[in-house]
This record gives C-alpha cells, structure tokens and sequence, in this order.
C-alpha cells in the first residue's frame, strides 16, 4: 500500500498547472516549438533556394543578349551584317560519319579561312558542340567533323572567328544525312 501511495504523489507532482507552466522561463514553453519549427525551416529553405541560385549559372542562353536595366535586350548587328551581305549557307551533316560541309554565298569579297559552327543545346550548356570549320582550296567550301554524334533539338549558329556576322537557325533530328539552309534574316 505504500507503494501505490507513493507512485500516485509522485505522479501529481510530474504534471504541472497552468500556473507552473506560465511560470517556466520563455525557451521551455511547449507552443514555442509549434509556432518556431515552420519559421526555422522556411529560413533553411530560402537560404538553401538563394545560395543554389547563386552558385549554379543558366548557362542556356546562347545569344547575343545584353542586360539593360531590368531586361534581356537582343543586339541584332551580326544579323543586320549578314542580312546586308546577302549570306546564306548550305550545311550538310551525316551523323553516321561525322562529316559536316558547309557552301557560303553572299557578297564577302574576302571569304575566311576558317569558320565556327556552333550546335546549341537549348536545355543545356553541356550538350554544346563548336566546330571548327576549315576552307577547301580558297573556294566557298568549308569541311569538317563531328567529335560526337548530335542528339536532339539544336541551334546551329555559323560565324567567322571575328563574329563580325552570323547565320543562324533551329534543327531537329533525325541528323543522319541532312542538308540545312541557313539565311539571313532581316533582324
């Protein structure tokens, strides 16, 4: 029997009244947690949220895009240099054999030596193939090869090494033995 008594006292001592429980200082308040545990996670995931945003880059946009102010600007005079020369590329690709040839026409009096063919992976940086393309005996040709077969949508962007213009346009697969025509567009 003493036993028993002695369990239940010291089972009404372990529970506590309001008045014990609104006299405990501030940090053992049962409710703090409830109302600081969806505070403390929220700061956790924008923080986590902000530095991701900082340290990794888009790396997508391919353009010739410009920030001014609040916006994304296009600079069109690599277009308006093409449209006005009168440009426009025939580009054939054999995926199978990685053979890309390139026929330029236009008014460029002085054709260049070597120029850059760029396909653009819309979704990721990575997936980015530039190509080097070289002049077959000072003619309007220009040869070269894949390092790697092209999978997927791409931008195909050619250049010269100065950038000074560029024919651009979109191509889809299937890439196996397909000629491209690339004009310029009045930007």
């Amino acid at each position: 029997m003493y036993y028993s008594q002695i369990k239940s006292s010291t089972r009404k001592n372990l529970m506590k009244t309001e008045e014990q429980y609104a006299n405990d200082p501030w940090f053992k308040q049962p409710w703090l947690l409830l109302a600081m545990v969806p505070l403390v996670a929220t700061v956790i995931a924008g923080t986590t949220f902000l530095v991701v945003s900082i340290v990794s880059s888009d790396g997508i946009v391919k353009d010739e895009y410009y920030r001014m102010a609040r916006g994304y600007y296009s600079n069109p005079k690599m277009q308006q240099l093409a449209y006005d020369k009168k440009l426009n590329a025939s580009v054939a690709l054999d995926n199978l054999t990685g053979d890309i040839s390139v026929k330029l026409s236009g008014d460029l009096g002085q054709l260049p030596t070597f120029l850059n063919l760029d396909f653009v992976s819309p979704t990721h940086q990575k997936y980015d193939l530039s190509i080097r393309v070289r002049q077959v005996s000072n003619q309007a040709i220009y040869l070269g090869s894949l390092p790697a077969p092209i999978q997927g949508k791409r931008y195909i962007m050619l250049h010269p090494k100065d950038k000074s213009w560029r024919l651009s346009q979109d191509i889809t697969p299937p890439y196996d033995q397909q000629k491209f025509t690339l004009k310029a567009e009045k930007p």
